[in-house]
């Protein structure tokens, strides 16, 4: 899977899209980031700590994944940003995304990705 490209193909899909960057079962990045021209509301340590906490998020979903199915994706509105996060085999995707987007957007997005993920556009 070409991550690059996936990020690429990610930040096509909405000019309110701030981040796209797909990160390892430790949290560190491995393709993508900030959308060009877009300051970071974190500084390098806050965001390395946040991804890191993203991959442990993740893993603790993992936890259920017999009972209640795998986790597709988790969604998080906050004051600043919002947040998609996308899970796959090894690897996690984070979407970040203007404030002023409201969640059917966020949501259109999500569905968007999810087919991108899935090989449904190219």
């Amino acid at each position: 899977m070409d991550f690059a490209k996936i990020c690429d193909q990610v930040f096509a899909l909405d000019d309110d899209i701030r981040y796209a960057g797909v990160i390892d079962d430790m949290g560190a990045l491995v393709a993508g980031g900030m959308k060009k021209g877009i300051d970071s509301l974190t500084d390098q340590s806050n965001e390395e700590l946040y991804l890191a906490q993203t991959a442990l998020r993740k893993s603790m979903r993992q936890r259920f994944d017999n009972t209640l199915g795998k986790a597709r994706f988790a969604y998080v509105e906050r004051d600043r940003v919002s947040i998609l996060t996308f899970y796959m085999n090894g690897h996690t995707l984070v979407v970040t995304l203007e404030p002023n987007l409201d969640s059917h957007t966020a949501m259109d997005i999500a569905k968007d990705t999810l087919d991108l993920l899935n090989g449904g556009s190219s």
